[in-house]
């Protein structure tokens, strides 16, 4: 067995590739095995196009896509039209697919290293030399870390699977977790499954800080729904107001934007909650339960509108009038996210903000926040990140972890500088890089292994989040990979028997192991059908939704007090650092993980049109006092450390915030993204949220120190032209 299956990985795509199924065409009625030219012949005829199901590259999970191929060469990404996220439509870095797939940077071989550790010196072996390196260095006694993104579906059970056999560990690594969100859900609807927002049909949305139509969570299905919710046919245009810190893209669409001092949220949350409370705008047999759950109506007298306003930096007045509208305009929504999470009380601002949706009575209603049901064993939703306090513990801890394996993820990038994750790879007896692009991790490997791209693998996904029904993805290979990388998931079932044993896991493979676990739990979605049918149809329509029964709840129970809300805290005094510093993501390279194509570094921010560089948001006025303009290079200094960039002025940016954004500054990667802006992670603080151990990510303090020098900033804005203004000759506008 163990030989067996080594020699189907080793084989690799000539043997185990199954391929993918027409989309938009008569339906197939077998799996067809895809090809590929590397070198089309120069005279080849074009052939015709094919589309194939299969899951979204960059976007999240939840979102599938159908990728058009011609000759077996993928050519365009487009949104699969069944699909119930994202019905059709695709978010920016999903077009940008195809370019990640033939990036002439991707790593295309094993390579084992040959110099320091931290240098990047690698040689170039053979698989079988590298599964051999491998296997030797994760016998047991030797127990394995395994580092990951939030991978989800087949791939993600094979992992822990894997992990829990060797008696190792799996750890799930995400720069901007979303770790307080998950806690305020648990707390407040008693569930672990991220609920589903029903946007199209609410009423009021209320957002504290959740860039729903840019960079939280599920972009693209937010985006249908809130057409709906602005625009749908037979009801009135819903309300929208958006309380943040720093104006995102979503912010730039609310009716109302508002700004919040940092860490506050949580309290203005409340106030509302009482505001609605002390007027009766909502019937007292709704919100009694609920309260008196979370600490009874007594508990809200310390958040009056007008001691609120006097930290928060929103008038009282407004509170009040935020309140009205919020209780008059039902069913409506109030979402946390972004930098009202990122805080040292993040989860109990979390707590606030969805316990408003309990007072009101939107929890379980259509218009309101609806359960999602839990996904499959063998195909579950995305992994949760593991908090921050995890990975600073191995840093602290001082020990040497026995081997570590890092699958296309970059923790030593995302994790501050303080934290000196490095310096944890550094002390480790053995490591393992699979990736797709060289980074900051994998240049401390011993060994670094080309991982394919997910255009060219196997897997499954639970939609995170769902649209209140279990929707289940299916990802399939719609081309045969350009160089000789293997899947992770390939990879584990590959070397399992040699140290594990042949009973490790049923199949050799991930196309064995999707295909089977799909058999087993949907091969009857329709009784009329063979198993195989079944199969088939799944891959077409890219997933099962209809079929699938399983229903969400949630719990009569809060388990949350009011009075464990407390004041935010900060790293850097107040002082000596004069601003709150704000990183967010943009939609093109969204945490940095896609930095590496050209064509989202070139895609021009929504609000700043700055393009293929990091800058530094400051409000004009506060510009203007620090004697700043744009494109001036400034150091951004915190506690921790600097990065250098350039001003941009923005009139959405209040006086005491700057905005930088992530991704920039890498040292490894591709010839695109390499050098290019400063990584803002770096030197964040180290300040948690306490109850969940999350990285407190905007709440570190800043100060900014002039450089001297001068550099455009590249934008698509206007600049007012000398050839039209009064001094110059205007110019003339013909027909001819």
């Amino acid at each position: 067995m163990p030989e067996l299956g080594r020699r189907h990985f080793i084989l690799g795509a000539a043997s185990a590739v199954g391929g993918g199924l027409i989309v938009g065409c008569a339906k197939p009625d077998r799996e067809s095995r895809v090809q590929s030219f590397v070198l089309a012949p120069e005279q080849a005829l074009q052939g015709e196009d094919v589309w194939f199901a299969t899951a979204d590259a960059a976007a999240g999970w939840g979102n599938s896509v159908v990728v058009r191929t011609i000759d077996g060469r993928a050519k365009k990404v487009e949104g699969n039209p069944e699909f119930p996220i994202n019905r059709g439509k695709a978010h920016v870095r999903s077009q940008a697919g195809v370019q990640s797939l033939y990036h002439p940077d991707r790593l295309q071989t094993p390579m084992r290293r040959r110099g320091d550790r931290g240098s990047a010196d690698f040689e170039q072996i053979t698989w079988d030399e590298a599964l051999d390196i491998l296997i030797e260095n994760l016998q047991p006694p030797r127990t394995p870390l395994i580092i990951t993104g939030r991978i989800a579906g087949t791939k993600g059970w094979v992992t822990r699977s894997f992990a829990e056999m060797l008696g190792g560990r799996h750890l799930v690594f995400e720069p901007m977790e979303t770790t307080a969100l998950d806690e305020g859900v648990r707390r407040i609807f008693g569930t672990e499954e991220t609920p589903h927002f029903d946007l199209a049909n609410a009423g009021y949305v209320l957002s504290f800080g959740a860039d729903f139509l840019g960079t939280w969570l599920s972009p693209v299905q937010y985006s249908l729904a809130y057409s709906s919710f602005r625009h749908g046919a037979g009801r009135e245009r819903g309300l929208f107001t958006q309380i943040e810190p720093r104006m995102s893209m979503t912010g730039s669409n609310a009716d109302r934007w508002l700004y919040i001092n940092p860490g506050h949220e949580g309290a203005v949350a409340l106030s509302i909650a009482r505001t609605i409370v002390d007027e009766g705008l909502v019937a007292e047999s709704v919100w009694n339960d609920p309260l008196g759950a979370a600490g009874g109506r007594q508990a809200l007298d310390a958040y009056s509108p007008e001691s609120v306003a006097a930290t928060a930096g929103i008038g009282a007045d407004m509170i009040r009038t935020v309140a009205r509208e919020f209780a008059l305009h039902l069913p409506g929504i109030a979402i946390p996210g972004g930098p009202a999470l990122a805080q040292t009380n993040g989860a109990d601002i979390a707590s606030a903000v969805l316990l408003l949706n309990r007072i009101v009575g939107s929890d379980g209603t259509v218009g309101g926040v609806l359960p999602n049901p839990a996904a499959p064993e063998r195909h579950p939703k995305p992994i949760a990140a593991d908090p921050f306090r995890e990975f600073a513990r191995l840093a602290s801890d001082g020990g040497a972890a026995d081997a570590i394996i890092v699958h296309d993820v970059d923790p030593v990038y995302g994790l501050p500088s303080s934290v000196g994750f490095s310096d944890v790879i550094s002390r480790a007896g053995f490591v393992a890089s699979m990736t797709t692009f060289m980074n900051e991790t994998s240049a401390y490997a011993d060994l670094l292994l080309p991982a394919t791209h997910p255009f060219e693998e196997w897997g499954s996904f639970a939609a995170d989040p769902a649209d209140g029904r279990q929707v289940i993805g299916f990802q399939q290979p719609v081309v045969s990979s350009w160089t000789d990388a293997r899947s992770f998931g390939d990879l584990l079932l590959a070397i399992a028997p040699e140290l594990i044993g042949a009973q490790a896991f049923r199949a050799q493979t991930m196309h064995e192991t999707v295909k089977a676990s799909a058999i087993e739990q949907f091969g009857d979605a329709d009784p009329a059908k063979s198993p195989e049918e079944n199969w088939v149809e799944l891959l077409r329509s890219g997933g099962i939704w209809e079929a699938t029964e399983s229903e969400g709840r949630f719990s009569d129970e809060i388990d949350w007090s009011l009075s464990s809300l407390k004041a935010p805290e900060y790293v850097g005094d107040t002082g000596e650092y004069r601003f709150n510093l704000m990183p967010f993501e943009t939609i093109s390279s969204g945490n940095g993980s896609e930095a590496v194509n050209p064509w989202l570094q070139a895609a021009p921010d929504p609000l700043t049109t700055v393009t293929w560089t990091t800058w530094v948001e400051i409000n004009p006025q506060t510009a203007v006092e620090l004697d700043l303009k744009r494109g001036d290079v400034v150091d951004v200094v915190t506690p921790m450390g600097s990065i250098s960039a350039g001003i941009y002025e923005s009139p959405v940016v209040p006086p005491d915030v700057i905005g930088v954004p992530v991704g920039g500054g890498r040292k490894y990667g591709g010839r695109w993204d390499v050098g290019q802006g400063s990584n803002v992670l770096s030197i964040l603080g180290a300040r948690l949220d306490e109850s969940t151990g999350a990285l407190a990510w905007a709440a570190t303090r800043a100060r900014l120190v002039k450089t001297g020098e001068n550099s455009d900033l590249p934008t698509f804005e206007f600049f007012d032209d000398p050839r039209n203004d009064e001094g110059g000759a205007p110019v003339k506008v013909t027909d001819e």
